[in-house]
């Protein structure tokens, strides 16, 4: 809520800066007086309602332009960030959420969790040990998983991994598809490495299995509050001294399951942003541009057109304890130290995601649902991507349709009441109509903001009590002469 705060802020400047026209209008009103004489007699003539509702939609209209040429500072971005999470929250877990449509599938998820009962059963290892990663994603691809999300950073060496590099090398064409995460290095002032070379893996000297794929874990966090809400499709990297492309794991996971036999095509499609040397790549990325296509879906990759809205992720799965029929955890423990064989009821026709959530990890985040590990994040991301697709406004005529309603509500309701009732009868409006549409279509990836309209009315509302208080000073001032 540190938005509203701010806001108040805004409103005394406003006020301050409002003072001032209002005191150069009255400098200047025998000029246009003079200037605009016909105008002026017209304008005195009006009935008095007619004149209220004519200057409030004037101020409507002109706070509506404000707002949109300052969409994207930093105090509406709070305004949005507010509603989307809000919206969030009271969608969290909710079988609406399930499925888009009557006919689509939900998608089903368990989380082979690294937890700290798993992290001390294995003797708290400082790197998670390969063999037991190798039983998970046997355990999984054996048991008829949809797709399989390693969230463990195979980068350095230890002293048990035969087993698993032998398992990934007779890695099955009959079994899901596995995707194994490739971090970066972070950028290094020492040695003047940029933070787009890709950390190198002791799996890179082996030819591994054909449907074993490498993929990024990139998200982005607000910089205000450091929560962690959008997400980062495609990046370019630099390995071995070429580029590489690194989609992300919602982006080839929604491909696989919408139009599996359209993957190698949506890859050659990625490859052929790359740029020719690595040098190049911070520019190429900054200039991303272009779209996916594959089953009937369209995919934008332009960040910084797509940034604020459709980079978005809709998180609907909270970390938790508890199952269901969306969602089943499992500590990794159970499945590794199992004396027998577990069932493969748990993994069956489900995305598994295999991480980590132990406190040693470091892999805990903010999120508008609250503090989940890395692997809870993918797991949204996925679902978010494939069910919701990219988020996107409405169309733009149907934006000023709506706009212009509020702008002749606002204009009627400070018309007829005063700014309180005016505020009354305009934000009940809002909430009545906007609220159930934009909760309504939340679930299509269709986002209608109710929070910029509910500033454009506070504004509104300061406005028309500020000229309440001129009206009433101007009063006693009379009323004092007499």
């Amino acid at each position: 809520m540190k938005w509203l705060i701010k806001l108040t802020m805004l409103r005394n400047i406003f006020a301050y800066m409002l003072g001032g026209f209002v005191r150069l209008f009255h400098a200047t009103n025998g000029w246009i007086a003079v200037r605009f004489h016909p105008v002026h007699i017209r304008w005195q003539q009006l009935p008095k309602f007619r004149k209220h509702f004519i200057s409030n939609f004037i101020v409507g209209a002109a706070i509506a332009v404000g707002l949109h040429v300052a969409h994207h500072t930093h105090w509406i971005s709070q305004a949005e960030n507010w509603a989307m999470d809000s919206m969030m929250f009271i969608n969290q877990n909710t079988p609406r959420m399930a499925q888009v449509t009557n006919n689509s599938e939900p998608l089903e998820f368990a989380f082979l969790d690294i937890d700290e009962d798993t992290y001390r059963t294995w003797e708290e290892p400082f790197h998670i040990p390969r063999d037991k990663l190798e039983h998970l994603i046997s355990y999984a691809a054996k048991g008829g998983a949809q797709a399989i999300v390693l969230d463990v950073e195979l980068a350095k060496t230890s002293a048990n991994d035969a087993s698993l590099i032998t398992f990934l090398q007779q890695y099955k064409a009959e079994y899901p598809p596995l995707f194994l995460l490739r971090g970066f290095y972070p950028e290094s002032k020492f040695n003047g490495q940029k933070d787009y070379y890709f950390r190198s893996s002791f799996l890179d000297s082996h030819e591994l299995g054909k449907n074993i794929h490498w993929v990024q874990p990139l998200f982005k966090a607000s910089a205000s509050d450091q929560v962690v809400r959008y997400w980062h499709l495609v990046a370019i990297g630099c390995l071995d001294g070429l580029p590489a492309i690194a989609p992300a794991f919602q982006l080839l996971i929604d491909v696989y399951l919408s139009a599996p036999e359209e993957f190698n095509q949506v890859i050659a499609q990625l490859e052929k942003q790359l740029p020719d040397s690595c040098d190049a790549i911070e520019e190429t990325e900054q200039h991303l541009k272009g779209e996916l296509y594959y089953a009937d879906k369209r995919i934008k990759l332009d960040a910084n057109e797509h940034q604020r809205i459709g980079e978005r992720i809709i998180y609907t799965l909270p970390w938790q304890n508890t199952t269901t029929d969306e969602f089943w955890r499992r500590p990794a423990y159970k499945i590794t130290e199992a004396t027998r064989i577990p069932s493969n009821d748990l993994v069956q026709n489900r995305i598994v995601i295999i991480g980590a959530s132990y406190s040693d990890s470091r892999d805990l985040y903010q999120t508008p649902l609250g503090e989940m590990p890395g692997a809870m994040i993918i797991l949204n991301a996925i679902k978010s991507l494939h069910l919701y697709g990219q988020i996107s406004p409405p169309h733009s005529v149907i934006k000023w349709v709506l706009e212009l309603g509020l702008i002749i509500l606002m204009s009627w309701a400070f018309a007829r009441y005063n700014s309180m009732k005016g505020t009354l009868v305009t934000g009940t409006v809002i909430i009545i109509i906007l609220l159930p549409l934009s909760f309504y279509f939340f679930k299509y990836g269709l986002w209608i903001d109710f929070a910029v309209p509910l500033l454009g009315m506070q504004f509104h509302q300061f406005i028309a009590q500020y000229e309440e208080n001129i009206a009433i000073r101007n009063r006693l001032n009379n009323s004092g002469k007499h």
